[in-house]
């Protein structure tokens, strides 16, 4: 039986540093039937050009769009939506060109795929990284919480999914109104609130690195004006997604953090 393609979606920004680090993890990859699609978004840097070097990568630098957004967040969901275009595979793969993988994370992806038909989605576990020598482990996500319509949810380069299911939740994605969402909080309510679709592999297969200059770091410090208005965003678009499916939504922390965007 032929085994699944897989496409590894790498999204590429000015992080030269990391660019071979995280296309070599791919490439030492135990799973062989895969491709990798390297999306450069106008990096100012040499980031595609280091990943040009690699023969058996595609690469691609598009122009960036003139999003009206001082974040990242479009950019970033841009990227992924312009390497699906570019991919072939039935189970696409995230990875942020700053994180990189174990060399049997895709094995395990398929594997999980083919002992569960029906799944359309998974999350693996992140590695937190730091350095070679300062990484550690967190058990903190998990998929058995059904009261809740925010899950805890790992992040963009622990995604893998169907191309199918992916191809069907594109125009929430999309959705420019909420501006702050990045794709990984997107795909996981979606996933979860529409679909019921949310479950977490407990396997660690992601090196998840902690970058101190990096957009979360700088731009949403925590119970900044930002990241207060970010969490605003994320509850209406769950609100915005039961109201489509005629669900009721009750959450207490969506009428504290309304109130602490009226001060801030």
């Amino acid at each position: 039986m032929k085994k699944p393609l897989v496409s590894i979606l790498i999204a590429s920004y000015n992080k030269e540093k990391y660019v071979k680090r995280c296309i070599k993890s791919c490439l030492d990859q135990t799973y062989k039937n895969i491709e990798i699609i390297f999306v450069d978004d106008s990096s100012s840097d040499n980031s595609y050009k280091i990943a040009k070097e690699f023969k058996k990568v595609k690469t691609y630098k598009k122009k960036r769009k003139n999003l009206k957004s001082k974040f990242n967040t479009f950019f970033q969901i841009d990227n992924y939506l312009y390497g699906l275009r570019k991919s072939k595979g039935s189970i696409i793969s995230f990875l942020d060109v700053d994180d990189f993988y174990k060399i049997n994370k895709i094995k395990n992806v398929v594997e999980y795929f083919e002992s569960n038909k029906k799944s359309k989605i998974v999350f693996d576990k992140p590695i937190i990284y730091f350095s070679e020598k300062n990484f550690f482990t967190k058990d903190i996500y998990k998929d058995t919480d059904r009261g809740t319509f925010w899950p805890k949810f790992p992040p963009t380069s622990c995604i893998s999914i169907k191309r199918n299911f992916f191809l069907k939740i594109l125009i929430e994605l999309k959705n420019k109104k909420f501006s702050l969402l990045a794709i990984d909080f997107r795909i996981a309510v979606i996933s979860k609130v529409v679909f019921n679709e949310f479950k977490i592999f407990n396997k660690y297969l992601t090196f998840y690195f902690q970058d101190e200059k990096g957009s979360e770091s700088t731009n949403y410090k925590k119970f900044g004006k930002n990241w207060w208005n970010r969490r605003m965003q994320a509850h209406e678009f769950i609100i915005y997604l039961l109201k489509k499916n005629k669900i009721k939504y009750k959450n207490l922390d969506y009428y504290l953090t309304k109130m602490i965007n009226f001060f801030v």
